[in-house]
């Protein structure tokens, strides 16, 4: 997958770039997801990369989950434990949200939590039966007893088996352990559907909440929240006009108003999507080993009935793709071409994917999860199902790569903390590549030749040390040949 545009430059690259200054870099790991550090090129291209394998971990096993697992779920690593919150459909009423366990990320446990009944039993790991869709995440700067918090939409007109035709409301939720949960307080008096997803911001030292919202169809918008101001009411223009989607397609009921242009936009389908797409979920996360770096992965939806024919369920299918951004907002999607390819008829990803929340770092790989299925959204009948684990090389999710006939890459101006320099690179056994650091005034040391397939390779150096540079402006000059290079950083 090639990137053919250029994205925005991050907000401190932006300001560096606007006062004619070096980037800081400090001894942050630096990802080429833009061409932040492309200030020139020759026969370089920015790749998409999809993951290196995809393995079922999970399927319907149990009778509260005879018809589905996922479609929305979240993994959380927490005292070394990995816990997956994950949707579930026994086929008999609204779904339920669950708790599996697991130390590798293949083999999964439900522990018999004995909170909720289900056909007259406790022994069953359902730990939110009165929410359809969720997403939760471990709040790094949160009080114990709030340490885990779900955000999830509630209600709406369609009867359940809940018996609720509530007007619909966004609520989060607090728990101490993921199990009970004490404390819920609706943030927003509006229905976006699906799975929402909020997580602590360091860089801006706030909480992002990325939501469905309809604008004219289905897009992203975003929300951020003042970290006192996380348990209560969030802020939003309260001067636009609601929407309401029974006044637009012909679906039937009283819905509830969806958020619309109450909050910004930050993802949406545009002129070079097909007609009649809309992005399904958000799926916005933070890369945790990088510095200033967001990863989204949206289920991208095509409607296949025409205008004016959809009623609920609406019919379509889904893929996932891939994006990325410096600040949480401005976004990009490259190619649009799906992050990893659907399954054949018959598998149970062949249809229809949507990203589970979650990163995993084992080793040099990033591991996360999706789930799948064998039928069309909206189609009637029984879908084979499953949950995958698809792992990624660490930083691997786009790379600065040289064909054969080689390629050059030169950064800008940076100031750096460190003593060495370390590259996620990629040469094969056939490649090859070296870099020089250079000063403004002139000075410069060169590497040893580079063979080498790490994700945190050390730079050796003919002459001199990067210590010699530090604090100063530098450049880093990149000569490859059949290589790929995904990050640097100065250790």
């Amino acid at each position: 997958m090639h990137i053919t545009r250029r994205s925005a430059l991050g907000s401190a690259a932006f300001a560096a770039f606007a006062a004619g200054g070096p980037i800081e870099t400090g001894s942050n790991r630096q990802l080429f997801i833009d061409h932040r550090f492309i200030a020139e090129s020759r026969g370089i291209q920015l790749t998409v990369n999809p993951p290196l394998r995809r393995v079922p971990v999970m399927t319907p096993e149990k009778p509260w989950e005879a018809a589905h697992v996922g479609s929305y779920f979240s993994v959380v690593e927490h005292e070394g434990v990995l816990k997956m919150w994950y949707q579930s459909y026994s086929g008999k009423g609204d779904p339920r949200f669950c708790l599996a366990t697991s130390s590798d990320g293949i083999r999964w446990e439900r522990p018999e939590l004995g909170r909720v009944e289900f056909e007259g039993s406790k022994r069953n790991n359902i730990v939110l039966p009165r929410f359809r869709e969720g997403a939760v995440f471990l709040d790094p700067v949160a009080e114990p007893a709030r340490r885990f918090k779900t955000l999830a939409a509630f209600g709406g007109t369609r009867p359940s088996a809940l018996g609720t035709n509530s007007k619909g409301i966004l609520m989060l939720l607090a728990s101490p352990d993921g199990i009970d949960w004490r404390e819920e307080v609706e943030v927003l008096p509006f229905f976006p559907d699906s799975q929402n997803n909020l997580f602590w911001d360091a860089r801006t030292g706030k909480y992002a909440a990325y939501l469905r919202g309809w604008n004219p169809l289905r897009v992203v918008v975003r929300a951020e929240i003042e970290r006192e101001g996380i348990m209560k009411p969030w802020p939003y223009r309260k001067s636009a006009t609601p929407r309401y989607l029974w006044r637009v397609f012909p679906w039937g009921g009283d819905w509830p108003p969806t958020p619309s242009t109450e909050l910004p936009t930050v993802l949406a389908c545009d002129e070079r999507d097909p007609e009649g797409s809309d992005i399904y979920t958000p799926n916005v996360q933070p890369y945790p080993w990088a510095a200033d770096a967001y990863f989204a992965f949206p289920s991208m939806f095509r409607h296949t009935l025409p205008k004016g024919a959809e009623k609920v369920p609406v019919a379509g299918v889904l893929e996932v793709q891939f994006a990325a951004s410096r600040d949480g907002i401005r976004f990009e999607r490259y190619d649009r071409r799906p992050w990893f390819a659907g399954g054949l008829p018959g598998d149970p990803d062949s249809h229809g994917a949507y990203m589970g929340l979650g990163m995993v770092r084992r080793g040099a790989e990033v591991h996360m999860f999706y789930s799948g299925t064998s039928k069309d959204h909206g189609a009637a009948g029984l879908a084979r199902n499953a949950i995958f684990l698809a792992a990624q090389r660490l930083d691997g999710f786009v790379s600065a790569d040289a064909g054969l006939d080689g390629g050059e890459l030169v950064t800008p101006w940076m100031r750096f903390a460190g003593e060495s320099l370390k590259l996620n690179v990629d040469t094969g056994a056939m490649g090859t590549a070296s870099v020089k650091l250079e000063s403004e005034d002139g000075r410069s040391i060169e590497s040893e030749r580079i063979i080498a397939n790490e994700v945190d390779h050390a730079v050796r150096w003919r002459t001199g040390s990067p210590g010699e540079f530090r604090g100063k402006p530098a450049r880093l000059r990149f000569s490859m040949r059949r290589a790929r290079l995904f990050a640097f950083q100065f250790a």
